[in-house]
């Protein structure tokens, strides 16, 4: 298992504590069977143990659970086929039937083979690849639209437990998604602005402040908050680079745009830190600089999904800004040909056109 994640750690404590490899299978077979979804990260961690153990009994019984209750979004059809190798076990027709229909529903991985292993076992299937891999890309699509309609539904319906769960689902089935990873900090930037309402609700105030009082106090604050996070930046630039964009995304979420975007000025180059500027140029009012940085992503990012309709949507609005409406709408409109209900597109296009 290549770098270190949290199941790594998890099996080195086992070991640490002395316990058994019969014990530590059984223990992690049974706690991600209790899980919801499995992660690719998760699901592939789990399979290169097991068979690296040898318990193809427990490797079994956790695929037929994870098919049968849909826990994973992506199978690991490279580790099914090295187990049955390493069994020594020839692989039937019916096997190979199975590992073709699942092919079929999504694009080769590498887990634990290369793709040329797992080719040979279909000449025509080698041969489709490309729609093979597009239809997945569109399923894929198609689900996460899904799940963003029920989001915004719980969201509307203020049910906040449903809205979370959508949420987490969202993540570790998208987890590199720039969109759900902006959804995500929206859901966090909420919940905190939720319990900062609570904590100031609290405050004993003996005399009340004046409408320009309670001005000057938030002026002072955010000029306070602006002048620290620069300093901070500064700071991190030197010691710990790493962790400016995420420092970057304190100052966003605090409406704190100039902020942001001189801190991604230092910040290592990233797409996560070139779209995170990009929706901060979109708060800021800078459509020009907005739309060049997008053009710059389109043609940088020719291999994402993802990028064009990201791109398209914030070009949308930077153009309607610039009071080029017309072709503002006419974007919007390409966009919702494909993805309905593409994050506001929708809502933004019957405020344009009323």
């Amino acid at each position: 298992m290549a770098g270190t994640n949290s199941l790594e750690i998890e099996i080195h404590n086992y070991f640490q504590e002395g316990t058994s490899t019969e014990y530590v299978s059984r223990e992690l077979v049974a706690k991600y069977e209790k899980m919801e979804v499995l992660s690719p990260s998760e699901i592939e961690g789990l399979s290169h143990f097991l068979i690296t153990c040898g318990r193809f009994d427990l490797l079994k019984k956790l695929y037929v659970k994870c098919v049968q209750r849909g826990k994973i979004g992506s199978f690991p059809v490279g580790f099914l086929i090295e187990a049955l190798s390493k069994q020594h076990k020839p692989v039937t027709d019916r096997a190979m039937n199975v590992c073709e229909e699942i092919i079929e529903k999504q694009p080769f991985e590498s887990t634990a083979l290369q793709q040329s292993y797992v080719k040979s076992f279909s000449v025509q299937v080698a041969k489709e690849l490309k729609e093979i891999q597009k239809n997945y890309t569109e399923e894929r699509l198609r689900q996460k639209t899904r799940l963003i309609e029920q989001l915004n539904h719980y969201r509307t319906a203020q049910l906040q437990e449903q809205e979370e769960a959508v949420l987490q689902q969202l993540t570790k089935l998208y987890p590199q998604d720039l969109e759900i990873g902006l959804l995500k900090q929206a859901h966090l930037e909420k919940k905190a602005d939720d319990i900062l309402e609570r904590v100031i609700s609290k405050r004993v105030i003996a005399k009340p402040k004046t409408s320009i009082d309670k001005a000057n106090t938030s002026e002072e604050f955010l000029k306070d908050m602006h002048d620290n996070i620069l300093k901070i930046a500064d700071d991190l630039s030197v010691n710990q680079p790493d962790q400016l964009y995420n420092l970057a995304i304190l100052a966003f979420q605090f409406e704190l745009f100039e902020a942001c975007l001189k801190v991604l000025e230092k910040a290592p180059e990233t797409s996560a830190r070139d779209w995170l500027r990009a929706e901060a140029l979109l708060e800021a009012g800078k459509y020009l600089e907005l739309i060049h940085l997008v053009e710059y992503l389109e043609a940088k990012e020719t291999h994402s999904t993802e990028t064009p309709f990201g791109a398209t949507y914030l070009k949308a609005i930077a153009y309607h800004g610039l009071g080029k409406k017309d072709l503002a709408i006419r974007l919007m409109e390409s966009i919702l040909q494909i993805v309905p209900y593409y994050r506001s597109a929708e809502a933004l296009l019957v405020e344009w056109k009323s």
